[in-house]
């Protein structure tokens, strides 16, 4: 077998490998956009989560309840976990255009204490 006959038969082979990879690869894109836009979803809602329970705890009616102190200090430390791991949902934005961060990571704060 002559060295034509080899390119013969391994170009093609190695254009349709190289089609395969590429048709893998853009379809891992898609996937990893998609789960960015769920993980991103997810964080906006537990944010907004966190913040409802911090405008129930602040009502005067329920004012330095332990359980709402607990719940609310829970929420908090999840927000911020998901914001430690906000660079893997936030590396595109939804047209895939690479984005700047936008969101402010949320400090820690203890709720108010009761007035004695």
């Amino acid at each position: 077998m002559n060295y034509i006959h080899v390119l013969l038969i391994a170009f093609p082979i190695s254009f349709l490998l190289n089609i395969f990879v590429i048709w893998y690869i853009v379809r891992l894109m898609r996937e990893l956009l998609e789960i960015t836009s769920s993980l991103e979803e997810l964080y906006l809602e537990i944010q907004s989560f966190s913040k409802h329970i911090e405008n129930v705890y602040n009502l005067e009616m329920f004012y330095g309840d332990e359980t709402l102190q607990n719940l609310l200090l829970h929420s908090r430390a999840l927000t911020e976990e998901f914001a430690r791991y906000d660079y893997l949902f936030s590396l595109v934005d939804n047209e895939g255009e690479p984005r700047e961060d936008e969101r402010a990571i949320p400090t820690q704060e203890t709720p108010p204490q009761e007035a004695e």
